[in-house]
């Protein structure tokens, strides 16, 4: 979603924000703190790559390489996935860092970690038989109300229509906070099934990839949402959506703010 604003805004400025539409990371960012979507989404103020963003995307990039070499029928072996993982690690290094490691020793350490994890996935039972239906799939859905649609990529969708999405994580997740935490994003990806398929997926899944020092990978199974579930999320990207449009940015704090990359920005911050 491109969006584009000099901060701050006039107050008597009309709203410049139009975006074409939503997706889940972008309506859970303004809802988590509508701030920091601002200066991360349309002041574009840019930051330092954590470490822990640096590994999630690259453990997911190889996945990604993972997924689509076996759907493909083409080597999907271990030494090929470690050199795609390596080349993977690179790449966002230079495309999206700074990252911000301490010293190369901690980069080492940091890279091999996530490469364990990557090992552990590959060889769990998680990985199934049988071949998926679609990898990293970009699809949409209408929402009644929503004058935009909302689009997502769904990171696998399995044969019996399983929507599955991979997580990167520091320690084992509790199974009932983590489908609460990402509802939103697991019920999109069954509305997006829904209105390409007319079918439901059986299970909304969430995979975790725990990088422990002996990784773990951990399904959390969700089943699919009802009507009530589905206009929950219905109004949420209601609420984002004219949030955005009508410029309500202001600070939301909490314990977020002990790890937000913003906080000088934030203090900063006074309503104009």
């Amino acid at each position: 979603m491109a969006l584009v604003k000099k901060f701050p805004p006039e107050a008597s400025a009309p709203s410049t924000i139009h975006p074409d539409y939503l997706s889940p990371s972008s309506a859970k960012s303004y809802l988590s703190c509508s701030l920091r979507f601002f200066f991360e989404r349309v002041a574009q103020i840019r930051k330092p790559t954590t470490i822990a963003l640096h590994v999630g995307k690259a453990i997911h990039a190889t996945l990604q390489s993972f997924n689509l070499a076996r759907w493909r029928g083409e080597d999907s072996s271990e030494a090929i996935m470690e050199k795609a993982f390596s080349s993977h690690f690179l790449e966002l290094e230079k495309t999206e860092g700074p990252v911000d490691y301490a010293n190369e020793e901690t980069r080492q350490k940091v890279h091999s970690c996530a490469w364990n994890t990557v090992k552990a996935y590959m060889a769990s039972g998680e990985v199934s038989s049988q071949m998926p239906l679609g990898v990293e799939v970009g699809m949409s859905a209408a929402i009644l109300g929503l004058p935009i649609p909302v689009r997502g990529v769904i990171d696998l969708v399995q044969h019996d229509l399983t929507a599955v999405d991979y997580k990167s994580a520091a320690a084992k997740p509790d199974a009932g906070h983590a489908a609460f935490d990402h509802e939103l994003q697991l019920v999109t990806y069954q509305m997006m099934i829904e209105e390409a398929t007319g079918d439901a997926p059986p299970s909304l899944d969430l995979i975790y990839l725990v990088k422990t020092k002996t990784p773990q990978v951990i399904r959390v199974k969700t089943p699919p949402a009802n009507e009530q579930r589905k206009q929950r999320i219905a109004d949420l990207y209601k609420i984002a959506y004219e949030g955005i449009t009508t410029e309500r940015f202001h600070p939301q704090p909490g314990m977020q703010c002990s790890w937000c990359q913003y906080r000088k920005e934030c203090v900063g911050w006074c309503r104009r």
